[in-house]
C-alpha cells in the first residue's frame, strides 16, 4: 500500500499507536536487557535501540505523507522557541568544527541533550484529542503504580542494585546498596521516573479538581501517596528535593492565588516530610548512614571531584566549550575522549557518565552554548507560565506540568544523568510536543 493510499486520519492513530509503545518501552525496556545480557550479549543493543527506530519510522512517515510532511511541517515548525533550538543546532555544528570533534561522536553528542526530540516534530504535525491524552495519562499512571509496587517489594525483600559486578558493592545494607529501583537501571532513575509521574498526577487533580467525583478524588490520593512512598524507598535524596524546589517555585511564582498557595503549603510540608525521614533513615538504616558519611567526605564524594575535574576542562575553552559528546555524555566516554585524562585520580575507573549533566553541558558548549540554551528553555517556561494561568483546563494542566517538571529536571540535572536517561527526560518532550501542538492550533484557530 502506498502511502498516499493511507487515510489521514489512519496514519494519525498509527503514529500515536507508535508513540504509546515508546511510552511503554522505554519504562521496562532496561529489565529486557538486563534479562538477555548474561547469554546473549548482542540482545539488549538491538533492544536498546528499538525505540529509536520506532521514532525514525514515524519521522519518515510524516516528511512522506503529503497530510503531514512538507508544507504543514513547515508550518508547525516556525516558532521562536523552535527557532532558538535551530540556533543552538547551529552553535553546536560549530562547536564541533573549531574543536575537531569526529562527527560520530558529536553527533552522539548532541543527542544525549536531544533524544527525543524527533518524537517532538512529529507530534506537532498529529491531531491529538484530548481523550487520546487523558488515556496515555491513566496508562502512565498504571506504569507508575508497577513501578512502585515492584520498588517496595524490593525493599521487602532486600534485592541489591542490579550493579554488574559484585565487587563493586560497599555493603548489602537497607539505604545503601538496597534501595527501590523498580525495572530500572538505579534507584535514582525510578525516583527521577516517579517524579514525574507524580508531577503529572498532582496538576492533573490541580486543575480537574472541580470536575472529580470524591471517589476518583481518593483514588488519586492513594496513588499520590503510593508513589511518594515508593519515591522514599529509593533513598534518591536529589528525587525528592527535586519535587519540593518545584512545588515551591511554582507556589511563590503564583502565591496571589490562593490555590496556587495550596503547592506552597504541600513543598513546606513535603521539606518537613523529607528533615524527618531523612534523620530517621540515618538512625534506622546502617546503610544509609554510611553512603552519608561518603558523601560528607569530599576526599570520597564522587560528585565533588567530578566538579573539580569538570571545572579544569572548562578552563581550556570557556567561550565555546570542548565541543559536544568530549567530556561528560555518554557519547564521551563511548568514544574515550582524550580530555577523560584530566578526571580526578580518585574517581571510580567504572565510571561511564559525568553524574552532573549541568557541569558536561557547561564544560562541552561553553558560555554561548550556556546562554543559547537558556534562551530556549526560557521560551519554554515563559510559554508555559502563560498557560498555567489560562481559563482552558487542557492547556493549564500541561503548562503547569511542564513548568513544574523542567524545574524538577534542573535539580535533578545537577546531581545526576537525568537530561540524559531517556525513562526520565521522555516525559518532557512528549508532553512539551502536546502542549506546543494544542496551543499552535487554538491559535490557528483565532
Amino acid at each position: 500500500m502506498r502511502m498516499r493510499e493511507i487515510s489521514r486520519e489512519k496514519m494519525n492513530r498509527l503514529l500515536w499507536i507508535a508513540t504509546v509503545f515508546i511510552v511503554v518501552w522505554t519504562s521496562i525496556e532496561l529489565l529486557f536487557t538486563r534479562i538477555w545480557n548474561d547469554w546473549l550479549p548482542i540482545v539488549p543493543s538491538l533492544l536498546g535501540y528499538l525505540s529509536e527506530g520506532v521514532l525514525l519510522l514515524m519521522v519518515l512517515a510524516v516528511i512522506i505523507h503529503p497530510d503531514f510532511g512538507r508544507k504543514r511541517l513547515m508550518k508547525w515548525i516556525n516558532h521562536p522557541i523552535h527557532n532558538s533550538l535551530f540556533v543552538f543546532f547551529v552553535f553546536a555544528i560549530f562547536s564541533m568544527f573549531i574543536n575537531n570533534v569526529p562527527f560520530a561522536q558529536g553527533v552522539f553528542g548532541v543527542r544525549a541533550l536531544f533524544q527525543f526530540f524527533i518524537l517532538y516534530f512529529v507530534l506537532l504535525t498529529m491531531d491529538l484529542p484530548e481523550n487520546w491524552i487523558k488515556q496515555l495519562f491513566h496508562i502512565i499512571l498504571g506504569l507508575g503504580i508497577v513501578q512502585s509496587v515492584i520498588g517496595i517489594i524490593q525493599i521487602i525483600l532486600e534485592i541489591p542494585l542490579p550493579l554488574r559486578n559484585i565487587q563493586e558493592r560497599r555493603s548489602i545494607s537497607i539505604g545503601e546498596e538496597i534501595r527501590a529501583f523498580g525495572l530500572m537501571d538505579s534507584s535514582n532513575t525510578l525516583g527521577g521516573y516517579l517524579v514525574a509521574v507524580l508531577l503529572l498526577l498532582v496538576t492533573y487533580v490541580f486543575v480537574y479538581r472541580q470536575h472529580l467525583t470524591k471517589k476518583q478524588f481518593l483514588l488519586y490520593s492513594v496513588i499520590g501517596i503510593l508513589f511518594l512512598v515508593a519515591i522514599g524507598l529509593t533513598f534518591s535524596r536529589q528525587a525528592f528535593l527535586a519535587l519540593i524546589a518545584c512545588l515551591g517555585l511554582i507556589g511563590l511564582i503564583f502565591r496571589k492565588n490562593k490555590a496556587f498557595r495550596i503547592m506552597l503549603v504541600a513543598a513546606v510540608s513535603l521539606f518537613i516530610l523529607f528533615v524527618v525521614g531523612y534523620g530517621l533513615s540515618l538512625l534506622l538504616f546502617e546503610g544509609f548512614a554510611q553512603r552519608n558519611l561518603y558523601t560528607l567526605d569530599l576526599s570520597k564524594n564522587y560528585r565533588y571531584l567530578i566538579l573539580l575535574s569538570g571545572l579544569l576542562v572548562f578552563t581550556f575553552n570557556p567561550i565555546f566549550g570542548v565541543g559536544p559528546g568530549m567530556f561528560g555524555s555518554n557519547a564521551a566516554f563511548v568514544f574515550d575522549s582524550p580530555f577523560h585524562q584530566f578526571m580526578h585520580e580518585d574517581l571510580p575507573t567504572t565510571m561511564t557518565t559525568v553524574d552532573n549533566n549541568a557541569l558536561y553541558v557547561l564544560v562541552e558548549y561553553g558560555v554561548i552554548g550556556i546562554l543559547l540554551l537558556g534562551w530556549f528553555v526560557w521560551g519554554i517556561l515563559k510559554l508555559s507560565m502563560r498557560l498555567a494561568e489560562q481559563a482552558n483546563d487542557k492547556l493549564k494542566w500541561l503548562g503547569l506540568f511542564i513548568l513544574a517538571f523542567s524545574t524538577a529536571l534542573f535539580f535533578m540535572g545537577l546531581l545526576s544523568t537525568a537530561w540524559e536517561n531517556h525513562q526520565i527526560v521522555l516525559f518532557f518532550w512528549l508532553f512539551f510536543a502536546v502542549m506546543m501542538n494544542w496551543y499552535q492550533k487554538e491559535q490557528s484557530e483565532e
